[in-house]
């Protein structure tokens, strides 16, 4: 495995995204991957527009490419050096964005990748019978690629399930975790329209749907998953608005949540109750006190059953704990870590 520097261009300002009266489109299907002209310009400047909005909020991370065993590239923005570096790991529909207010503000080192299939990095095969074992082998090739012999892993919702997949195949690897929201696999549904995505025929047209400005990606995405969405600056809309119309992005979304969810919700073999409560890696539930995927107590009860693990109900807060009230997620973090 190897990793490589990418130099930054220059950040542009972010343009202006001006929508109909809907704010949603119907587009054909885009094949994932980083092959065709139009994307590749698409990602040039999504990337720009990321990197500027990490910068304006003090993170100055360099971007890297890491590669797997099988030459798929993983892109991560990197801060800092040190043996055991912190890395967030993102939910929902790729929107690393969400650790832009407080990346700046953690201890030491900091990794910020995109998983699989979501911004600058390579897809891979979703594939329902090894999806969580997929999870937990991609984040141990990150590591690894890192040359970090252990991390501190942090994780929001669907990335929450990545991060416990890999915590529980490879606890050695992870010296404290932190689940910054409701994370997937806890709970039994994940919402109508995410239970309607995973099914064959109306998932696909789900699919072709595209955003076309930010408000209404503010209203109709982040509307239901904060409780303050309209303290959501401008600039972040901007890059989660390139970042969700990438090419290859809502394929990514659609066979991830295929891979583990049927009408009915969360498929019973993806399930990570289980794997948590034998976990002996200390744990710190960032919980939302209005989270409106699952409730504080699910996140209480399996604290109890936890051999090292504890709660921190942040108030005034939804499903993206980090977005609502970064500072005090932020202190919880850093004094965990300590």
């Amino acid at each position: 495995m190897s990793n490589r520097v990418i130099e930054p261009a220059e950040p542009e300002p972010a343009s202006a995204h001006v929508g109909g009266t809907s704010g949603l489109t119907a587009a054909g299907p885009e094949p994932a991957g980083r092959a065709n002209p139009s994307g590749q310009h698409a990602r040039e400047q999504f990337g720009r527009l990321r990197r500027a909005a990490f910068a304006h909020r003090g993170f100055a991370g360099e971007g890297r490419r890491i590669a797997d065993r099988a030459g798929r590239e993983s892109y991560a923005l990197v801060a800092g050096d040190g043996p055991r570096p912190t890395v967030l790991v993102h939910g929902g529909v790729g929107f690393t964005i969400e650790w832009a207010q407080i990346a700046a503000r953690l201890d030491g080192p900091v990794v910020i990748p995109d998983r699989p299939g979501f911004g600058l990095s390579d897809p891979r095969d979703h594939d329902r019978a090894g999806f969580r074992a997929d999870s937990a082998s991609w984040l141990l090739e990150l590591t690894d690629g890192l040359g970090a012999p252990q991390i501190d892993l942090v994780g929001g919702s669907m990335g929450g399930f990545f991060a416990i997949a890999f915590a529980a195949a490879h606890p050695s690897r992870v010296r404290r975790l932190i689940l910054a929201g409701a994370p997937g696999g806890l709970f039994r549904r994940m919402g109508l329209f995410l239970q309607l995505w995973a099914t064959p025929g109306t998932g696909a047209l789900i699919s072709q749907i595209k955003f076309r400005d930010t408000e209404t990606l503010r209203k109709r995405m982040f509307g239901s998953y904060l409780v303050h969405p309209d303290r959501l600056p401008a600039d972040l809309l901007e890059v989660a608005l390139a970042g969700i119309n990438l090419p290859g992005t809502a394929h990514t979304n659609r066979a991830i949540l295929q891979a583990v969810a049927t009408l009915r919700g969360w498929r019973p073999e993806m399930r990570l109750d289980d794997a948590l409560t034998t976990l002996e890696v200390p744990t710190l539930f960032a919980w939302g006190a209005r989270d409106q995927v699952a409730r504080a107590d699910v996140a209480r009860d399996l604290a109890r059953r936890m051999k090292d693990a504890q709660l921190t109900v942040i108030e005034d807060a939804g499903h993206i704990p980090h977005v609502d009230q970064p500072d005090a997620v932020a202190a919880a973090i850093n004094g965990f870590l300590r």
